[in-house]
């Protein structure tokens, strides 16, 4: 992207958060082409190259309704026990037969497509 003219002017930010390892290759990749770290990261994220995409984690065959309310009931079950352990309150004996019943539906939906 070229450079814009001077009725132009930069006066939006973008702010990013950084690990130490990330921000160091930024500085090191700019200062290799001789550039500041902003104009390099600027150079980088308006580029037209195509994004390398993470590979998807999730099995595919799975279907993403199955997944988000396996993720539903997680999220209940975590809350539920953060609140166990919260009052100190020992979990009722229901609560693994439970856990357990879930694990073997995750471990049968995960098998039979893949």
């Amino acid at each position: 992207m070229a450079r814009p003219n001077k009725t132009e002017r930069r006066d939006q930010q973008l702010n990013l958060k950084l690990t130490v390892r990330e921000l160091a290759w930024l500085r090191a990749r700019a200062a290799s082409v001789g550039m500041r770290p902003v104009d390099f990261g600027r150079a980088q994220l308006l580029s037209d190259r195509p994004i390398k995409l993470p590979p998807r984690t999730s099995a595919p065959h799975l279907d993403p309704l199955f997944i988000a309310q396996m993720s539903r009931i997680g999220n209940n079950l975590n809350q539920i026990s953060r609140n166990f352990h919260r009052l100190q309150v020992p979990e009722p004996s229901e609560l693994r037969s439970l856990l357990e019943a879930i694990r073997e539906i995750i471990r049968k939906a995960s098998t039979d497509g893949a």
